[in-house]
């Protein structure tokens, strides 16, 4: 008995340090050491550096004040009757209709010296407007907005909105001190391939930069995205203006963000890849294809607006006072633009 007690000890203690020594190599298999959990940290910091690196450069955040415009205020009350104005002579679909749309720009303009840019589609003759204000310098800015429509629709958002938010600029500018050129540039068929922006961004020379105005006054809709992931840096709701650039616009998007929020705008920015749906659908890239840093300023089209291209985009649906508000902004904007 005594001898079976002994081996039975000694078996034990040899079983008892082979399962420790299997625990430990077991447990050290499994568990990570001080490098690698210093790699796995590593990487975890450069992912989220890269991803707020991403949401600044995409979403552009404001932490500069922009210049608030001193001159004469944008009136909602004329935005609106301009916008009323336009709808009611009918469709601007095609040569006839955008023919009448012209000849009223001109007469809102009144006095001022205008220049017709002609060109030939389809066997018809269209005409851009533009306004040049400021002094003459070589250097210029064109903020542009389409007066045509998309078939036999009323276009009050698309795009009477934009056109009226132009003729109230072109007010509202007369008689401020400019630092340089402005162009304010009346396009037609723009829904029908961007041929009137083409026509003058290919005409145009020593363009610094250019903002198309694409419908401007729908607001408080669900906003609607591209990717879903864009869900999570804006708000659900549209109650804002967007700013929309490619990534190398940055500095222009920023600086007309800033102008919009220091005079009152609910504005978010966008600099994109232009391959992102609806970022190129408007006359900004006509430029951009001549190599001009471009924007566009829009309350996102389809994106928010359900009565797009259909008989229900009429005037009573648009927030004018938001749009004075726009206008506003765009004006501190040019204004302040350096040589």
């Amino acid at each position: 008995m005594g001898g079976r007690a002994v081996g039975d000890r000694r078996q034990h203690r040899f079983l008892s340090r082979a399962g420790r020594s299997a625990c430990v190599r077991q447990g050290h298999a499994r568990g990570p050491g001080k490098a690698e959990v210093k790699v796995v940290l590593a990487l975890l910091v450069l992912v989220g550096a890269t991803l707020a690196a991403l949401v600044v450069v995409v979403v552009q955040p404001v932490f500069r004040k922009g210049p608030a415009w001193r001159g004469s205020r944008a009136d909602a009350g004329r935005l609106g009757g301009l916008v009323r104005a336009l709808v009611a002579l009918g469709p601007r679909n095609d040569a006839a209709g955008q023919s009448r749309a012209a000849d009223w720009i001109r007469g809102q303009l009144g006095e001022r010296a205008i220049e017709e840019q002609r060109y030939s589609a389809h066997g018809e003759i269209f005409r851009n407007l533009i306004v040049r204000l400021g002094p003459e310098t070589e250097d210029r800015i064109v903020i542009g907005a389409h007066y045509d429509v998309r078939g036999p629709y009323p276009g009050a958002d698309d795009n009477a909105s934009g056109t009226a938010a132009l003729l109230e600029l072109a007010r509202v500018l007369r008689g401020s001190e400019l630092r340089q050129r402005v162009e304010l540039a009346f396009y037609s068929n723009e829904e029908y391939g961007l041929l009137g922006s083409a026509v003058h961004a290919e005409s145009s020379r020593k363009v610094r930069a250019m903002l198309s105005l694409e419908m401007l006054g729908c607001f408080d809709q669900p906003q609607q995205f591209p990717f879903g992931a864009l869900r999570l840096l804006y708000p659900q709701r549209g109650d804002y203006i967007v700013v929309v650039g490619r990534l190398e616009d940055f500095p222009l998007v920023r600086a007309v963000k800033a102008a919009l929020r220091a005079n009152g705008a609910g504005v978010r920015s966008i600099d994109a890849p232009d391959l992102i749906p609806g970022i190129a659908d408007s006359d900004h890239s006509s430029f951009w294809r001549r190599g001009v840093r471009a924007a566009m300023v829009t309350d996102t089209a389809w994106y928010r607006n359900p009565r797009y291209h259909t008989a229900r985009d009429t005037p009573d649906t648009l927030d004018y006072a938001r749009m004075a508000r726009i206008v506003d902004g765009l004006a501190a904007w040019a204004s302040t633009v350096p040589r």
